[in-house]
């Protein structure tokens, strides 16, 4: 009998113009390198995977995208020096402001924070466009973000300001109501009631003016590092068990790949005591101008 851990991750549909892509480059691990680059263009890097045409879930005339599994690719313009390169790719986020803090006016028990339409991308203008976001706030006081300050939006819909008396005719309020017409968002976050441990004390939302970060939570941040390196297993194999010839008067050690193109070259030659005319050493020596007479149809023809 064994036992089995069973239970459900979703996987991730997430659109690839919502992924944020960074990377740094180090030649070696010994180098440290701050200098950490954003891509502007995610579409360059990861592409989706679709259903096979033959595939029970397949369904003609639907965009059959194979959740979870996207492709990553590595242009030359980009990583084209050996050495690690660490990409980090995690969900887009985008920086706003705090119109209000305020109620509806339908229900004044629920509290959230508005935001202006306008200072929102398109996608995320539409009603609960923004449902499962996460919001994090900027310290008003010196400009950074609030560590571990997290909440999240549990609706997000079209509003409009209505002023309404508060206590007495004196006093007016601007709470909100939802109208699809509107310019504003009212967004209802999570925690946002008190407590029973402490029922007069309100969870911080955020204050008017307040600078946010919008970030979506469709998948969680991975980071990837990639080595880029001279050669791989296939290359070395042929270093090592690949057709070579050496030229015995010249002193040239020509190696060539599977379809006998020279890969590399080298000069080989003894060094011997002056004296006694005794070898001493055998060099090898990497060459860089290539000898291209040296080919493999050149030699071995004439033998032929």
């Amino acid at each position: 009998m064994s036992t089995g851990i069973y239970g459900n991750i979703r996987t991730s549909d997430v659109d690839i113009n919502d992924i944020d892509i960074y990377y740094n480059y180090t030649p070696n691990r010994e180098t440290e390198n701050n200098n950490i680059i954003k891509i502007d263009d995610p579409t360059s890097l990861l592409s989706y995977n679709y259903l096979p045409d033959n595939d029970d879930n397949y369904i003609a005339g639907n965009e059959n995208i194979l959740e979870g599994l996207y492709n990553l690719k590595l242009p030359a313009t980009i990583f084209n020096q050996l050495g690690f390169y660490t990409i980090f790719i995690k969900p887009k986020t985008l920086t706003t402001t705090i119109i209000d803090c305020s109620v509806l006016s339908s229900l004044p028990t629920v509290k959230g924070i508005v935001l202006d339409t306008n200072l929102l991308p398109e996608n995320l203008r539409t009603n609960n466009a923004l449902q499962g976001y996460k919001v994090e706030y900027v310290d008003i006081n010196n400009g950074k973000k609030i560590r571990n300050l997290v909440r999240y939006v549990v609706t997000s819909n079209k509003v409009v300001p209505v002023n309404e008396n508060v206590g007495n005719s004196s006093q007016r309020s601007t709470r909100y109501r939802f109208d699809d017409s509107g310019s504003l968002v009212f967004l209802q976050l999570t925690p946002s009631s008190s407590s029973n441990v402490k029922p007069n004390v309100l969870p911080y939302i955020g204050t008017p003016t307040q600078t946010i970060i919008l970030s979506n939570s469709f998948f969680t941040p991975t980071s990837i590092e990639v080595e880029m390196v001279e050669s791989n297993i296939e290359t070395l194999t042929e270093l090592v068990a690949g057709e070579k010839i050496l030229d015995v008067d010249n002193g040239i050690l020509t190696l060539y790949d599977k379809n006998r193109e020279i890969t590399r070259q080298f000069n080989e030659f003894e060094i011997k005591d002056d004296v006694n005319d005794v070898s001493l050493y055998t060099v090898r020596e990497r060459r860089t101008n290539i000898d291209t007479t040296q080919t493999f149809n050149n030699i071995t023809g004439d033998l032929v």
